[in-house]
C-alpha cells in the first residue's frame, strides 16, 4: 500500500529550531505540508523564520504559553492534523544540578509534551479521522540508563509511557501516537564540538539530524490504520555505558 500524502496537512513542530525538529520540518514541508514552529527563546527562531517558517516562541512548561501557541496555531493553520514534540534539554547528574535545573529537565522533556499533546489531540479529533498523528522524539537512553543521565532518563521514560499509553486511550478517535526513540544525535546538545560531531557521524557513531527525520516522516506518512507505536533508530555504533 502506498504511503499517505502530507500534502496540506496543518503540522506543529515543537523544539522547532533544534537539529531534529528544523530538520522535520523541512522535510514535511518538502511534502506539501504547512508547518508552524515553537521554541521557548524567540532569538534562536530566527533562522527558521528566515526560511520562511511560521514560528512562535513559548515555554511550553508553562499552561499560559500553551494556550497562547495553540491560539496561534488555530490562526496560522486553521487547525491541526500532526503534531511532532522535539522539544528537550540535556541532563546532568542529579547531585550536579541546583533545585530548579532537574525540574527544568523533567518540565521541557516530559510536562510541555503532555501539555502541548493534550492540546493537540483537542484539535486533531476536529480533523480528517485516520489520517492524524501524535509523534513523539524520546530516546534510547532509558534503555541504556547510562551514569549522568538519571534525571534525563525519568523524563524520557516518563514520556515513553505516556506515548504508548495514550496510544491505546485515542484509538478510539482513530488518531495515530509514535514514540520515535533515537540514539546519540549529531546536534548542539553534544558536548563536543562541530568538527568532532562530523567525525563521529562518519565513525557511524552518531546520527545525523535528517536521519531521524525520516523515521518521523515515515510515521506520518503511514496509510490510514497503520500505526508505528515505537521506532527505535541508533548509529551502527551507539554508546551503551
Amino acid at each position: 500500500m502506498s504511503a499517505m500524502s502530507l500534502a496540506g496537512m496543518r503540522v506543529l513542530v515543537t523544539g522547532g529550531a533544534g537539529a531534529v525538529g528544523l530538520a522535520t520540518a523541512r522535510q514535511m514541508r518538502e511534502h506539501g505540508a504547512q508547518v508552524m514552529l515553537t521554541e521557548r527563546n524567540a532569538e534562536v527562531l530566527a533562522g527558521a523564520q528566515a526560511e520562511g517558517f511560521a514560528c512562535h516562541a513559548a515555554d511550553l512548561a508553562r499552561a499560559g504559553d500553551v494556550a497562547g501557541l495553540f491560539a496561534e496555531a488555530d490562526r496560522v493553520l486553521g487547525g491541526l492534523d500532526i503534531l511532532v514534540g522535539c522539544a528537550g534539554i540535556g541532563s546532568d547528574p542529579l547531585m550536579a544540578f541546583a533545585d530548579e535545573s532537574w525540574r527544568d529537565v523533567i518540565e521541557s522533556n516530559l510536562v510541555g509534551h503532555v501539555a502541548c499533546t493534550r492540546a493537540a489531540v483537542e484539535r486533531i479529533r476536529r480533523a480528517p479521522r485516520g489520517t492524524s498523528s501524535v509523534i513523539l522524539v524520546g530516546s534510547i537512553s532509558v534503555h541504556i540508563k547510562a551514569v549522568g543521565e538519571s534525571v534525563y532518563n525519568a523524563a524520557k521514560g516518563g514520556l515513553a509511557s505516556f506515548a504508548e499509553t495514550l496510544r491505546k486511550e485515542l484509538i478510539p478517535d482513530e488518531i495515530r501516537v509514535t514514540l520515535i526513540e533515537p540514539g546519540a544525535i549529531a546536534s548542539a546538545l553534544q558536548p563536543v564540538d562541530e568538527a568532532e560531531r562530523a567525525r563521529r557521524v562518519a565513525a557511524q557513531q552518531f546520527l545525523r539530524a535528517e536521519e531521524v527525520a525520516d523515521a518521523v516522516v515515515f510515521a506520518a506518512t503511514r496509510p490510514p490504520g497503520v500505526d508505528c507505536v515505537t521506532l527505535r533508530i541508533e548509529p551502527m555504533d551507539q554508546k551503551i555505558y
